[in-house]
């Protein structure tokens, strides 16, 4: 990092209370953070913070910042962004929900009160791109496809979001896809069979508009592209739990990270890169 400047990244410590949220947490993920931030007393990875006129909006990290205050600190690590950057992109997270038929999808459906229909794949999708009320469910072993209608009232689409998520969320087990992955690549290649539940494409107004309001869209939905993020930036939990010398905090930070950069221990990546984690 010999182009390294001051701007090129900003890592602050801020407090918890500042920062505005605009999703849930998940509660197997909240607790494996949990139990990993506790033993090792230690923050491995600063939150992204968005920074909207005066406001501190929260696009990554809620379950390790609700960890935190779980753990009685007031302060938290983040690398802060400003949020009407064009560079900082909002894309979506799809949800592959394994070892589920439609017929279960259709069962969601029918608790949660909402209504569907079958639909051809690629319908689905414009009908998506041009309208914020709907999810899209698709079959990876077979091409049955369902558009689920929510409420075109934005409290109330927000509300279903989440009634509809609780019926899977810690009960099948499901992975993260990136939404530019087509479904022709799941059925070709993925290993489990499932449905692949496609959500709402929010714009950054509208997470701006949750984090301001008191109902939060499901975790792991939202899927924001950064430039230069931030990883291992090892902290002491005992600095986070005073609000006192947060000036004096962040740079003594800063000079860690100077110290790290000058000893050649920072590496940055370009090219996508596959990580195992522990």
């Amino acid at each position: 990092m010999i182009n390294y400047t001051a701007n090129y990244f900003d890592i602050r410590v801020l407090k918890i209370s500042d920062i505005k949220l605009h999703e849930t947490t998940e509660f197997f993920r909240l607790r494996n953070i949990f139990d990993r931030i506790e033993k090792s007393r230690y923050l491995m990875n600063p939150v992204i913070v968005g920074k909207q006129n005066s406001h501190y909006l929260l696009i990554d990290g809620a379950n390790r910042l609700s960890s935190l205050m779980r753990l009685g600190c007031k302060l938290i690590v983040a690398q802060v962004i400003r949020y009407s950057n064009s560079k900082i992109r909002l894309t979506n997270w799809d949800h592959l929900i394994y070892n589920i038929t439609p017929a279960e999808i259709k069962n969601f459906c029918h608790n949660t009160g909402i209504k569907y229909e079958k639909i051809a794949y690629s319908k689905g999708l414009r009908t998506l791109r041009h309208n914020l009320n709907y999810i899209l469910a698709a079959d990876t072993s077979d091409n049955e496809n369902l558009l689920i209608k929510l409420s075109p009232r934005f409290s109330e689409l927000v509300e279903q979001l989440n009634s509809f998520t609780k019926n899977y969320i810690n009960i099948y087990p499901f992975d993260r896809s990136e939404g530019e992955i087509s479904i022709s690549e799941i059925r070709a290649y993925s290993r489990k069979k499932g449905v692949l539940i496609k959500f709402p494409h929010f714009k950054k107004r509208h997470i701006v508009r949750i984090s301001k309001e008191a109902g939060k869209i499901p975790s792991g939905i939202t899927r924001h592209i950064l430039v230069n993020r931030v990883l291992h930036v090892r902290y002491d939990l005992k600095n986070l739990y005073d609000e006192k010398d947060i000036e004096l905090k962040t740079k003594e930070l800063e000079r860690y990270l100077l110290n790290k950069i000058d000893n050649n221990k920072v590496r940055q990546y370009k090219e996508s890169v596959i990580v195992f984690d522990e």
